[in-house]
């Protein structure tokens, strides 16, 4: 089954971007996300599409459904969730990880798909061959899948239980430095 998985680049204008806006959706929001919460996904992956650095990877079975995606650009400071990470860093931290640094934004997997090596695959598509020193993610602290995915990609754990966005959402902050996945 994996092997049927075809995978290619997403950009801003894809034919995809609903297909990707609906399967984030469905994995950060609810199954019965409104209109305006696909309309403000779709607004969001065309604005970071335009960020420098953008890669996108979607995924899709053997009929051509999008089942995965995931994309990242390169962390510049003034960008807004950049900032957010390096409030919660200590300043040193902010030089190692920060200072040459590939973000891993968003990475999803249909359910129906979920175990079957999709989100391995498109984090080593995403990862692979970045001119970045080091990458840095945030994930759900209770995202124990997502987690022990990343654990097992080589990411360590630069922070946890950091109210990024909010105290009511803590995430941890992981990091991975790229020479060892791209030398």
């Amino acid at each position: 089954m994996i092997e049927n998985i075809k995978m290619d680049y997403f950009y801003q204008d894809d034919y995809d971007i609903e297909k990707i806006a609906e399967l984030y959706c469905m994995t950060f929001l609810t199954a019965d996300y409104s209109h305006e919460d696909k309309g403000n996904a779709v607004k969001n992956l065309r604005k970071h599409t335009g960020y420098e650095g953008f890669v996108g990877i979607k995924s899709r079975d053997e009929a051509g459904n999008v089942i995965g995606f995931a994309y990242g650009y390169t962390s510049l400071p003034n960008q807004f969730y950049r900032e957010k990470i390096a409030d919660q860093l200590l300043e040193d931290q902010i030089d190692s990880w920060l200072s040459d640094c590939f973000e891993l934004v968003e990475l999803a997997v249909h359910h129906s798909y979920k175990r079957l090596g999709v989100a391995s695959k498109l984090h080593d598509a995403l990862l692979a061959n970045k001119n970045c020193k080091t990458a840095v993610l945030t994930t759900g602290v209770k995202n124990k899948p997502a987690v022990n995915l990343y654990r097992k990609k080589g990411w360590e754990l630069i922070k946890n239980d950091a109210p990024v966005i909010s105290e009511a959402n803590l995430q941890v902050i992981m990091g991975k430095k790229l020479n060892e996945m791209n030398s």
